[in-house]
This record gives C-alpha cells, structure tokens and sequence, in this order.
C-alpha cells in the first residue's frame, strides 16, 4: 500500500489510567503493524502524562481501587511492565504521531523542555478535529 493510500486513525486519549493507556497503546501499535498511519491526541487528564516524568505513577492504581490494582498486576504479569517503553516502541514505527492538546499543555504546565521526546507537538483542539480527525478513517476516544 502507497503512503498515501494508507488508512488513517485518530485516537483521542483523555483518561490517564494504566488500563486505557496500555488500550491506546495497544490500538496505535497493532494499527501501524497494519501499514496503518496513526495520530495520538492526548487531552484533559491525559495530557499530563506526556510529562517527561508523567509516567512515574502510572503503574499504580488510585487507593481504594482493587480493580484497578487487580488489572494492573494481571496486566503486568502478562509482560505489560513498561508502558513508558511500549510508548517508544509505537513511536519507532514511523507510523505514529503523538500530539498534546495545547488546553492539556496549559493546565499541566507543559513545555517544550518537560515534554517527553516521542511528542510530535502541542495541537489546538480545532487543529486537531479539522485535520486529523477529520481525514480519518477510524476516529476512536478513550
């Protein structure tokens, strides 16, 4: 399939849980192995995770949370231990890129110094929606 032929998905990520980012993880890779080309836009809650140490907790549930807490240790015994890591693997790809809702940015303080190196580059909502989302083929929101 030509470059431009390839399909084309948008995955909106606003829960920054270890659950739904190992979903949009998972997705984003499984639809670059697919010749697919993938837009991340991480926004509201998520956003703060493209902090350079937005991962640090990730792998720990909120306290009170036994399944979360059950989800995560399963997950992690599967061989899921290193979200930060599989979040490179997706990036090495070449098919994927990864965009910080500029609203995000702002509520969490984040800059070009603190932002972690797969970030492609801080988006507008509108940017967004009347370029990626619209020539999409696949739009999904976790």
């Amino acid at each position: 399939m030509a470059a431009n032929d390839a399909k084309r998905m948008a995955l909106v990520v606003k829960s920054d849980s270890f659950e739904d980012f190992l979903l949009a993880l998972s997705w984003a890779g499984i639809a670059a192995d697919s010749d697919m080309d993938v837009c991340l836009f991480f926004t509201n809650r998520a956003a703060r995770r493209l902090h350079r140490d937005g991962f640090r907790d990730l792998a720990s549930a909120p306290p009170g949370d036994e399944v979360g807490a059950h989800f995560i240790d399963r997950a992690e015994q599967m061989g899921f231990t290193d979200l930060r890591e599989l979040l490179r693997q997706v990036k090495e790809t070449g098919r994927v890129r990864i965009y910080v809702c500029s609203r995000g940015a702002r509520i969490y303080d984040l800059r070009p110094d603190t932002l972690l190196p797969e970030v492609d580059s801080v988006l507008g909502t509108a940017s967004f929606l009347l370029n990626e989302a619209q020539a999409a083929d696949i739009l999904l929101t976790i």
